[in-house]
């Protein structure tokens, strides 16, 4: 599958969206950690925006396209 067929990712067929986020939320939590670290010192602020990444995800994934 390619980007020209209008999907980024292969996904297998047993996984659904979901399942995809949740998969994604922690790998998306440690690299907005790791990021925002790589800029700052503290843990404060590395980690209010990977957890306001994570948020925007679940927000994504729970309101504006919800589990059928």
């Amino acid at each position: 599958m390619s980007v020209a067929d209008g999907v980024l990712v292969d996904v297998p067929e047993g996984v659904s969206r979901a399942d995809a986020v949740l998969a994604g939320m922690p790998l998306l939590f440690a690299g907005g950690y790791g990021a925002a670290s790589a800029m700052v010192e503290g843990w404060v602020v590395p980690t209010a925006a990977a957890a306001l990444a994570c948020a925007l995800l679940m927000l994504d994934a729970l309101v504006r396209n919800p589990p059928q």
